[in-house]
């Protein structure tokens, strides 16, 4: 039975992108694993993690897998999600100044707090900005400066609502892929699970070691993922 936590996760990226990643990852964790296992790193998960590579360079190789259909679920629902996350990151920005000196009209910048929410998920953007577009009304007339006039709280409903919208399509269209490509998702998403816990081990064991710790990050995905995007999108619309 399919992960559906993976297959979510799975849509982040691009395939060759994590397939480099992937790689390179894997290379700094051989070449550091004596400190990495002294954290709990252990000999076999790093050859789990060569053998889900190997799955995945053969994923890349087959033509017979429908790499448009997993492009696709990337494409409008990732470009709505990040629209979601960048108008939450320039209001929480705005809300900075707004409320540098205290409460205004009974708000506090605390009410702002993501508690967690990593913004990683379209699940967990839609519910981020299903919470903060009320918070703001009582803020709109404040905000309306940072944002050419318009009220914060409609642009935030707007994002979640195209998000919502291209969410459901691709739910849609998740449904009607073959198998092969949900079980590329699958894949794709157990080998970004899988760096996101070496660079984690790293983090721990090379606290204090800058030069190393820096080697273990998502630098090739972020790069793929900004080289996609021929160009800025339009600033989000009430």
């Amino acid at each position: 039975m399919l992960n559906a936590r993976l297959v979510e996760k799975g849509k982040q990226f691009d395939l060759d992108a994590l397939a480099q990643q992937g790689i390179v990852t894997h290379g700094n964790a051989l070449e550091h694993l004596a400190d990495l296992t002294r954290r709990g790193l252990t000999e076999d998960r790093v050859t789990y993690f060569k053998q889900q590579l190997d799955l995945l360079a053969g994923f890349r190789g087959d033509v017979g897998v429908s790499r448009d259909g997993a492009k696709a679920l990337t494409q409008d629902e990732g470009l709505a999600r990040s629209e979601g996350k960048t108008l939450s990151r320039a209001v929480r920005e705005a809300l900075r100044i707004v409320l540098k000196d205290g409460p205004v009209a009974g708000v506090t910048l605390d009410q702002f707090a993501l508690h967690g929410n990593t913004l990683q998920t379209t699940p967990e953007v839609l519910a981020h900005l299903s919470a903060l577009a009320p918070k703001l009304i009582p803020l709109d007339d404040q905000l309306a400066r940072f944002f050419e006039g318009q009220k914060a709280s409609e642009l935030v409903k707007a994002a979640w609502q195209r998000l919502r919208d291209a969410d459901a399509v691709q739910e849609k269209t998740r449904a009607d892929l073959p198998s092969e490509t949900l079980a590329l998702l699958e894949l794709k998403g157990r080998v970004l699970d899988l760096i996101e816990e070496i660079n984690g081990v790293a983090r721990i064991a090379f606290e204090g070691r800058s030069e190393v710790r820096a080697k273990f990050n998502k630098d090739l995905l972020y790069r793929g993922r900004r080289a996609r995007k021929a160009a800025p999108a339009a600033p989000p619309v009430a």
